[in-house]
């Protein structure tokens, strides 16, 4: 999979380049997306055999000749930059329909799922170590920075290449190394054409493995205190019924003195 998708379209000229004894002449109509549909880069390319004489960009908007033989090309294109213009731009919305239709996925962006997480924690001379992770996200381009109070970290910085994650997504992971330091604040800045501006994601150093450890431990204590306290109260509930309806039974055992009476 490419970040850049390339279309070439090959027409042959015959009219414009020598065909005789084997020769041949074609024009490339090459569209490059990077990274989505919308930034489009058009070029033209004229070859005579696999000698490329003449290369028009889009983005410079000009025409620059390889060759002596088609300097007069290029100044002829070069007079009309407005005739240029137009023309790229019913080129790009061509690319455009054709990603579209093809290539569905190019015309979208797929904002990355983020996780910041301890790896490591300081121990003596050791430092901590914390990873940024970015999952499914497309298009390929991304940039993942580390901030520490607000200034970009550059050292101690491992980074992995962008790796291709199944179904046209993406995944990177980053990882800092440092001493942490009291009320600090660390966070990892990520940049992607899925949003107009950085997505920052703060780590919260109170949730190291050994907190959430504490904080599992205690909340696993307390959900066992709750079963055993609700135990206990069913048990009472119980013995406590049991208890009435004995005593209803021994009441109404002496009811004979009554039935008594009453004949």
């Amino acid at each position: 999979m490419f970040n850049v998708l390339v279309i070439r379209l090959a027409l042959l000229l015959p009219f414009l380049l020598e065909t005789a004894h084997g020769h041949y002449g074609f024009v490339q109509f090459t569209c490059h997306m990077l990274g989505s549909l919308q930034n489009v880069e058009v070029t033209y390319s004229i070859y005579f055999d696999t000698t490329e004489l003449l290369r028009f960009n889009s983005t410079e908007n000009k025409a620059v000749a390889y060759t002596e033989y088609a300097m007069k090309w290029a100044n002829d294109l070069n007079k009309q930059p407005k005739w240029l213009h137009e023309q790229v731009e019913k080129n790009i919305a061509d690319c455009k329909l054709f990603g579209e239709t093809y290539f569905p996925l190019v015309a979208k962006t797929v904002k990355p799922e983020v996780f910041v997480r301890s790896l490591r924690e300081a121990s003596g001379k050791r430092p901590a170590l914390l990873s940024c992770s970015a999952y499914n996200f497309y298009p390929k381009h991304i940039k993942l920075t580390w901030m520490r109070d607000d200034k970009v970290v550059t050292a101690d910085v491992m980074s992995t290449k962008v790796m291709a994650d199944g179904d046209w997504y993406y995944q990177i992971h980053s990882h800092l190394e440092y001493f942490p330091q009291p009320g600090e604040k660390i966070s990892c800045v990520v940049e992607h054409a899925s949003s107009h501006k950085p997505m920052i994601y703060y780590w919260d150093s109170f949730l190291t493995e050994s907190n959430k450890n504490k904080i599992i431990t205690g909340a696993a204590g307390i959900v066992l205190g709750a079963i055993m306290a609700a135990g206990g109260l069913i048990y009472y509930k119980r013995k406590h019924t049991v208890g009435n309806t004995s005593a209803g039974s021994q009441y109404i055992g002496c009811s004979e003195p009554l039935q008594t009476l009453s004949e």
